[in-house]
């Protein structure tokens, strides 16, 4: 008993690897990225409504942008699933790739929503 006790006082904790450490900072890069889809939309749909016709647009629904609706879903359901990917994964290449996936559906999103009323 007394040996395994010893044992475990002994013994180092683990240093994290350098790979261990990127994947944890894109983990974080993309946690505060998925924050930021919120504050982003919200501004491009102020950038949005700014267009020449945008009023025609939400009055009498004429003029609107001609992209389809599910543009809009495919882009958030990538960068959701990228997301999920980034997070839940600790190789450093796969987090890296899923963060790149996911900043850019997220970036598409955030110009679809821009040029909702062109």
């Amino acid at each position: 008993m007394s040996h395994e006790i010893r044992a475990r006082a002994t013994a180092s904790p683990a240093v994290p690897s350098a790979a261990d450490l990127a994947a944890r900072r894109l983990r974080k890069l993309s946690l505060i990225w998925a924050a930021l889809i919120v504050p982003a939309t919200v501004l491009a749909g102020i950038v949005a409504l700014t267009a020449e016709n945008a009023a025609t647009c939400v009055e009498y629904g004429d003029g609107c942008g001609s992209t389809p609706g599910y543009a809009y879903v495919v882009s958030l359901a990538l960068a959701a699933v990228a997301f999920v990917v980034a997070q839940s994964t600790t190789h450093a290449r796969v987090a890296r790739t899923a963060f790149r996936v996911q900043y850019g559906a997220e970036a598409v999103f955030v110009v679809l929503v821009m040029t909702t009323f062109g």
